[in-house]
Order: structure tokens, then C-alpha cells, then sequence
């Protein structure tokens, strides 16, 4: 068993080359920021909208929270790359979320995340962050208790530490 640290869930490094890729393909950037992962696939209610905004939530989505954990135990550098669908709810100068309205937004901004995604990988410089050694302090499993087969279905992930 392993108790991994989540107190940051995203790549400072990684994130921070996703911005200034964002900004040098022209794309309107917003560095940080609180996401909140609601269950899916319905949209939030309006007072659900009003009181995450109350909450400092800049960010609402269905996903993210199980993939940066994931990453987090796999020793995977994650961020978020997020753009904007709609203003869910809350924004009474907006129309209200539509999935055929979502899924416009969406496809017009597939272009902008391949080309930012494209120059950050042609720009990252070398991995210089703690996310690659994320298990070295969290592992807590007596290491004698790990069966040879344990070890062998594990292998891939914290052999290393074993």
C-alpha cells in the first residue's frame, strides 16, 4: 500500500510549459486556478454554480481528479489543459449549457490544444520535477510481506523501490 502526496496534483514544471506554450500560439492563458470534479454526465444546477463560484472554483469538470491521481501513483508528470466550453450556469449574460452548444465550442477548440500541446512538447525542457519519484516516501508496505507474485504484478510501477 502506498499513501502518495496530493497536496499539489499538477506539475508546476508541466504546467508552467503549457502556459507559456498556450501564450506563444496566441491562445489566451490563465496560469493556477481551483477545479472542482462533479459527478457527470448531468451539468450543475444553478445553485450548485452559484456556490462553487462562492468557493473560489474557477474551473468545473467530470474528469481530471482521477487522471492526476493516477499519474501521481504512476510517477507521471500531469497538468491541466483546460478550455473553456461554457459558463455553466451561473452567467446570466450567457445563454444556458446546451450539449449541442458544448460540443461546438469543443471542436472549435480542438486546434488550439493540438497546436499548444505541440509546442510544449517541442519546448519542455528536461524533467527537473518531484513527480518521478513520487512513491520513493510512500510506499508503507513491509517490504518482507510482498509476495513474489505481488512484486512481479508491481513491477512496473515501484519496482525500483522493492
Amino acid at each position: 500500500m502506498a499513501h502518495v502526496s496530493f497536496a499539489d496534483p499538477v506539475c508546476a514544471l508541466l504546467s508552467a510549459g503549457l502556459v507559456e506554450a498556450g501564450r506563444r500560439v496566441g491562445a489566451r492563458m490563465h496560469a493556477g486556478g481551483t477545479y472542482l470534479c462533479i459527478e457527470g454526465p448531468q451539468f450543475s444546477t444553478r445553485a450548485e454554480s452559484r456556490l462553487y463560484r462562492q468557493w473560489g472554483v474557477e474551473v468545473i469538470g467530470m474528469t481530471n481528479l482521477q487522471e492526476a491521481k493516477l499519474a501521481r501513483e504512476a510517477e507521471l508528470c500531469y497538468a491541466t489543459l483546460a478550455l473553456v466550453t461554457d459558463y455553466d450556469c451561473w452567467h446570466d449574460g450567457e445563454e444556458e449549457v446546451t450539449v449541442g452548444g458544448v460540443l461546438e465550442i469543443l471542436n472549435r477548440n480542438v486546434a488550439t490544444a493540438q497546436a499548444i500541446i505541440r509546442e510544449a512538447v517541442r519546448a519542455m525542457p528536461p524533467r527537473t520535477c518531484p513527480c518521478g519519484s513520487a512513491l520513493k516516501d510512500a510506499l508503507i508496505t513491509d517490504r518482507r510481506a510482498i509476495t513474489p507474485e505481488a512484486r512481479r504484478d508491481v513491477e512496473l510501477l515501484i519496482g525500483k523501490y522493492l
